[in-house]
């Protein structure tokens, strides 16, 4: 009995951590562990001193805005360099440049030189290149894993990023106390040394010789939209995205709010509150490590379970309270957002899976100005609490009109609409 235990712990152990079994993704896992620390204590840094000098939601909210505006021009763009170019390569300028930025916020901080419009301008380019960054980095794992291990990578990138999450925010508030923003800012640009080195160490194919002009990369970016047009599955679920990433994705923005100006706490019980967000997000990752697909039904959960933990909020009156709610809006949403960013590159064409990452992007990221502008404003005006549960509501509304607005695509005819695709294609 004792051997038969073991055995299973042991099968549960490997079934968990088989991503690992590839080597170029031990080394992508192992340069993204203290990149991540230092990025989350970059996002706590920047926050707390956007509102120590301002003292405005709203101006906290610009920031948060422009770092990711660029999403929405840039994405498209990006996704369609993944699919004609070397994303190794591409991955190492884009984090060394991150670095860059974090080094110069660091020193504008410590020389006293900071100020609202110098942040913004560094947030804008960081902004820049994350829209480049981002649609070729998981684009990157799935050729590393393959798509037998993507829902198990996806779900150890999420181990990782949400350990960080618990970490870095905790250190980053011991800091600000006892030293101030700028030695974050310093130590995240340190951080990025670990992933550049990993993504160089890295042995990849080279990709296929393909056209890189500019109006190729152009025509191909046109062309992934019309893919997700035309896709039964991917067009509905980009439509419902629209509506998550400008109400649902913008409760980390109003961490700082809430704590400042709602509990008229401190940095570390800001630190608090977004260490107990990654425990949740943590859990929801290890949960979903195990296993080796995603299903329709169980994402179709997951998206109102989600809006459902954020209309919880109002009702977390201290500290307690709020740290178990946004607990269980970390848990919730990893599982809907892991669950869904496995299930667009699952049904998509090989050679469309970049393009398909960067429309997610484009309405992920790109969209996510939009929602901190008005998630600020209406923080400003009602409270972050409202301006939370508002949020959603609307994502409720999003889920049902997904789910139930309709008769919604089954397995076949999102086959058959894949299939009509490549005809099309090919007939040109």
């Amino acid at each position: 009995m004792p051997f038969h235990t073991s055995s299973l712990r042991a099968a549960a152990v490997e079934r968990t951590l088989r991503a690992l079994r590839h080597p170029n993704y031990r080394l992508y896992i192992c340069g993204q562990v203290l990149s991540l620390v230092g990025t989350w204590m970059q996002i706590v840094a920047v926050g707390w001193l956007v509102v120590r000098m301002t003292g405005s939601p709203f101006l906290l909210g610009v920031v948060t805005a422009v770092e990711t505006l660029p999403a929405l021009f840039f994405s498209l763009l990006a996704g369609a360099s993944a699919d004609l170019l070397d994303k190794r390569r591409i991955a190492i300028v884009t984090q060394s440049l991150c670095a860059l930025q974090a080094l110069v916020l660091g020193i504008l901080v410590a020389t006293r030189h900071a100020t609202f419009w110098n942040v913004f301008w560094l947030a804008l380019f960081v902004g820049v290149v994350e829209a480049f960054d981002l649609p070729v980095r998981q684009s990157l794992v799935y050729d590393i894993v393959g798509a037998e291990d993507l829902l198990n990578a996806a779900a150890l990138n999420s181990v990782v990023f949400n350990v960080a999450r618990i970490v870095g925010p905790a250190i980053a508030a011991l800091i600000i106390e006892r030293a101030g923003e700028a030695a974050n800012f310093f130590a995240n640009a340190a951080s990025y040394v670990f992933v550049v080195a990993a993504l160089v160490a890295m042995r990849t194919e080279p990709p296929e010789a393909r056209e890189s002009r500019p109006e190729v990369v152009v025509r191909h970016a046109v062309e992934g939209l019309t893919y997700v047009a035309r896709h039964p599955l991917l067009g509905r679920l980009f439509a419902a995205l629209i509506i998550y990433s400008i109400f649902g994705f913008n409760y980390v923005l109003l961490m700082p709010v809430v704590v400042r100006l709602q509990l008229h706490l401190s940095a570390a019980a800001l630190g608090i509150l977004l260490s107990s967000l990654g425990i949740g997000a943590l859990a929801g990752s290890l949960t979903l490590a195990g296993r080796r697909r995603s299903r329709l039904s169980t994402l179709a959960v997951w998206s109102f379970l989600f809006p459902v933990t954020l209309v919880a909020f109002p009702f977390a009156h201290h500290l307690v309270s709020a740290v178990l709610v946004v607990a269980a809006i970390g848990f919730a949403m990893v599982q809907f957002v892991i669950r869904l960013t496995t299930l667009l590159q699952m049904r998509s064409a090989d050679d469309m899976r970049g393009r398909v990452l960067g429309v997610y992007n484009t309405l992920m990221m790109g969209l996510a100005p939009v929602g901190s502008l008005q998630a600020g404003a209406l923080a400003e005006r009602f409270g972050a609490s409202t301006a939370l549960a508002a949020g959603g509501y609307a994502c409720l509304l999003a889920s049902a009109w997904l789910w139930f607005g309709g008769t919604f695509a089954s397995s076949s005819d999102v086959d058959r609409g894949a299939v009509e695709w490549a005809a099309t294609r090919e007939g040109k």
